[in-house]
């Protein structure tokens, strides 16, 4: 079977999640994407012969116009539009090693009542096999770290961070796409993530400090701008 520009065009807009969104509205002009990537598709095809940027474009517009038919509408502006979102500061990260060693949950349930949750106040806890990750108000660091005791090691500290919590309605757990959507916020933003976790309905993201407010103001645009869109 020869492999043909529709099959190198193919292979390329699937790697090309970012521009799935786009392609589901029919918002890409086909000869920009040709061009965008035509030197990839070309070197998928080999052979010393470039295919023609107007044939790129063609299978450009057939891959976009039969996707569209396979695919269910789209769900994923709707789920954004009903999310919530929670900003906490002055948040610290610990990393304990070797944690198993000296059963060191034991230590932490003499903290946990310490926590005031009703009030805001937050703990996670989030263990593997060799590490456990701790991230909480700074207020307990100095406590936590004193728990520490050998063979287990504090590994890691970091200071003066800040959590996003998004909150997705429970219908919405299902729908891919989510995470992708909120994590490109913060690359186009140009705010690094330390660090991200998530259970049923939430999703949180972990940065510095000094990102809390930049962070939070891209992410209620972008919910906000969503909202206003007339697609769903």
């Amino acid at each position: 079977m020869v492999y043909s520009v529709s099959d190198a065009v193919k292979e390329v807009l699937e790697e090309l999640t970012f521009l799935h969104a786009s392609m589901d509205y029919d918002l890409l002009n086909y000869s920009a994407i040709a061009r965008f990537i035509h030197p990839v598709v070309s070197t998928k095809l080999g052979g010393g012969a470039k295919p023609s940027l107007e044939a790129v474009a063609v299978a450009v517009r057939r891959y976009i116009e039969l996707n569209s038919k396979k695919k269910k509408p789209l769900k994923l502006l709707d789920v954004v539009r009903g999310c919530k979102i929670i900003l906490r500061t002055d948040l610290c990260m610990l990393n304990v090693r070797q944690w198993l060693d000296v059963n060191f949950l034991t230590d932490m349930t003499y903290i946990i009542p310490e926590v005031d949750f009703r009030a805001g106040e937050k703990l996670y806890m989030i263990t593997r096999s060799n590490d456990l990750i701790i991230i909480c108000n700074s207020r307990f660091m100095t406590t936590i770290e004193s728990r520490v005791k050998l063979p287990a090691k504090l590994t890691e500290k970091e200071t003066d961070l800040a959590l996003i919590t998004i909150n997705i309605q429970h219908t919405d757990f299902d729908v891919p796409g989510v995470l992708q959507f909120f994590v490109q916020q913060f690359e186009m933003a140009g705010i690094n993530i330390h660090d991200l976790f998530s259970t049923r309905g939430k999703i949180t993201f972990l940065f510095s400090q000094r990102d809390a407010a930049r962070a939070y103001e891209r992410i209620s645009a972008a919910i906000e701008a969503v909202k206003v869109m007339p697609f769903s």
